[in-house]
């Protein structure tokens, strides 16, 4: 069997994988976190319960900022894992920073088993 042949069995198989892999995962939300800041993110995001602190809330009373601000800093920001502490045993802290419009603004957030807990807020100044 000549080159052009086996190439052309190999792209055949190749299209008919093609057609497969999207028919069967068009439908599903699978996404690859490979890098630590990815993980986070990805599992704070998963909790389905966001808890405030009392300092926090009176922030938030004070309209200091406001909640709209929060999810998208904990859906989009960036972990700083510098001024992260992740050796604490039951809950590990992020300081986890917004981007874009909010990039001078920093969640200190505790993320638990069960859920997050949104300690603190951090507004850098010039």
């Amino acid at each position: 069997m000549n080159f052009i042949k086996r190439l052309g069995f190999y792209m055949g198989g190749f299209a008919i994988g093609l057609v497969f892999l999207v028919f069967f995962l068009s439908g599903k939300r699978a996404q690859c976190n490979w890098f630590p800041e990815d993980r986070v993110i990805a599992d704070i995001n998963k909790k389905n319960s966001v808890r405030f602190s009392p300092e926090f809330r009176e922030l938030l009373a004070n309209k200091e900022i406001d909640t709209t601000s929060v999810i998208m800093i904990l859906k989009y920001g960036d972990v700083d894992f510098s001024k992260s502490n992740t050796d604490t045993i039951p809950c590990n802290r992020y300081y986890i920073n917004g981007r874009q419009e909010l990039a001078k603004t920093a969640l200190i957030v505790t993320n638990c088993d069960r859920y997050v807990r949104v300690e603190n807020l951090v507004i850098e100044k010039d």
